[in-house]
C-alpha cells in the first residue's frame, strides 16, 4: 500500500476534503455499530452543512472547478476509492460535476486510513484504554471520557502526557478548598491557564469529577461603570476610549457600562457574586444601591437598557450575547445612525484593512432597528465602522 498521498491530491481542496468526509461518516456507523454504503451526490442546494462546507470550493471564485472536477475524476479512476456516477438528467450548459453521484468503495477503506493518517476507531478507542489504565484511579468517572480518547494537541509531546494532565487534576481539587478554573489549567496543564476557558473541557472536567468540581469556582466578571445620582436608562458601551469619553461628559441621568466584549460571559453576567464592579466616577452609595437593585433583581423592565458598539459582525454579536441576560436590550440608535452616516459616506472600512476577515455574518440579533437596519447595511456594503470615529460631544443632548 502507498504510505502517501500523491501531492496534488492534498492541493485539491475538494479532493481532501471529500476523503475525510468518507472517513468521518465510517467512523460514525463504527461507533454505532451498523455500517452502511456512503455515497453522497455534488451538489450545492442540498445536504448537511458539514457536507456543504466540504464543496465550498466549488463556490471559491478563487478556484478552478473545472481542474477541480477532472482531478477528482483522475483520482477516481487511479485509484478506486469511489466510483462517479454523471447526472443523467443534467441540462445542457450546467457543469459536468453537479448532480454527479459519488459511491464509496469499501475495499479501499484501509488504504484511505492509511493516507490520511486515520486509524479506525475500534483501535483508537483500544490504544486508549491502555493509555488510561494506569490513571484511571485519579478520576472519579473515567467513563466521562470519550469513547475514542482525547486527541493529541499541538503543545504535547504524547498522548500519555495530555492522559497525565487530566489525571493531575485531582491532586489539585483534592487540596484545594476553593480554585478558579484559570488556577487549576494553569497548575494542570503546562502553565496554560486559558486550556480549560472552553466550555467542552469545563463541562468533561465537572462529568470526571462530579463531588471535587465542586469546590471550582467561577470566573468573575470585572465590569466598569458610570453610575449618576439618579438614572432612567443604561447602555453597554463596547470599547474603552468610548466608554471614557462619554462618562467625561458626565450625563445626568444615563449609566454607562463596560461591557469590554463580554459575549462569553453574558449568560452569567447577572449571576450574583459571578459580577464585580468599578465606578469610573464618585458614585454615591445610594446610585451603588440603586444599580446592583436593578442589576441583580427581576425588575430589568423598569429601566430601558441598550447597547453601543462597532457597527461591525462582531459587535452585533455581543449585542444578541447580552440579550439573553436582558431581553429588553434594543441596539442604541443615536450611535448607531452616527456609524451608518459614516458608512453610507464611504468613511469605513473592509475586512481586511482591519484583519476583520474572520468575522461571519449574521441574519439578526432580535433587535428590530438592527435587523432592519444595521445588519443590511454591513451586508450590502461589506464595511465595518469602528465607534471611536463618533464624535462623543455630538451625542450628549441624546442622554437624558
Amino acid at each position: 500500500m502507498e504510505k502517501t498521498l500523491p501531492y496534488w491530491v492534498e492541493e485539491n481542496p475538494l479532493l481532501i476534503g471529500i476523503l475525510n468526509f468518507i472517513l468521518d461518516r465510517r467512523d460514525s456507523q463504527l461507533e454505532r455499530g451498523k455500517e452502511a454504503r456512503i455515497s453522497f451526490r455534488l451538489d450545492l442546494r442540498a445536504g448537511s452543512k458539514r457536507w456543504l462546507e466540504v464543496l465550498e470550493p466549488l463556490r471559491d471564485p478563487d478556484q478552478d472547478e473545472q481542474e477541480l472536477w477532472n482531478e477528482l475524476q483522475h483520482f477516481a479512476s487511479e485509484y478506486q476509492c469511489f466510483a462517479v456516477k454523471p447526472n443523467p438528467k443534467r441540462r445542457p450548459g450546467v457543469a459536468e460535476w453537479q448532480g454527479a453521484q459519488l459511491i464509496f468503495r469499501d475495499a479501499s477503506e484501509e488504504q484511505l486510513r492509511l493516507w490520511l493518517n486515520r486509524p479506525s476507531p475500534n483501535l483508537r478507542k483500544s490504544a486508549w484504554i491502555s493509555l488510561l489504565e494506569p490513571y484511571v484511579d485519579r478520576f472519579e468517572n473515567p467513563a466521562a471520557f470519550p469513547v475514542e480518547g482525547l486527541e493529541l494537541q499541538a503543545g504535547f509531546d504524547s498522548a500519555e502526557e495530555v492522559v497525565s494532565c487530566w489525571a493531575a487534576i485531582s491532586r489539585e481539587l483534592i487540596f484545594a478548598e476553593q480554585i478558579t478554573w484559570r488556577q487549576l489549567a494553569a497548575r494542570c496543564f503546562k502553565g496554560d491557564s486559558k486550556y480549560l476557558d472552553l466550555p467542552s473541557r469545563q463541562s468533561l472536567v465537572r462529568n470526571l469529577f462530579p463531588e471535587l468540581s465542586r469546590k471550582i469556582r467561577e470566573r468573575q466578571l470585572l465590569l466598569h461603570a458610570y453610575l449618576p445620582e439618579q438614572f432612567a436608562q443604561v447602555i453597554f458601551i463596547e470599547n474603552q476610549d468610548t466608554f471614557i469619553s462619554l462618562a467625561e461628559l458626565q450625563p445626568s441621568s444615563t449609566a454607562l457600562v463596560y461591557s469590554e466584549g463580554y459575549q462569553g460571559g453574558a449568560e452569567r453576567i447577572r449571576n450574583c457574586g459571578i459580577t464585580r464592579f468599578s465606578t469610573i466616577n464618585s458614585a454615591t452609595t445610594v446610585s451603588r444601591q440603586q444599580f446592583s437593585q436593578w442589576w441583580y433583581g427581576d425588575n430589568l423592565g423598569s429601566l430601558p437598557v441598550f447597547f453601543w458598539g462597532d457597527l461591525d459582525y462582531e459587535g452585533l454579536r455581543i449585542a444578541a450575547a447580552l440579550k439573553k441576560s436582558f431581553p429588553e436590550l434594543q441596539c442604541w440608535r443615536p450611535g448607531y445612525d452616527l456609524l451608518l452616516n459614516s458608512l453610507h459616506a464611504g468613511k469605513a472600512h473592509s475586512p481586511d484593512l482591519a484583519e476583520k476577515f474572520g468575522q461571519k455574518p449574521i441574519e439578526m440579533i432580535g433587535c428590530q432597528y438592527a435587523d432592519d437596519y444595521l445588519i443590511p447595511a454591513i451586508s450590502a456594503n461589506n464595511c465595518f465602522v469602528d465607534q471611536e470615529a463618533v464624535k462623543t460631544e455630538a451625542l450628549l443632548e441624546t442622554l437624558p
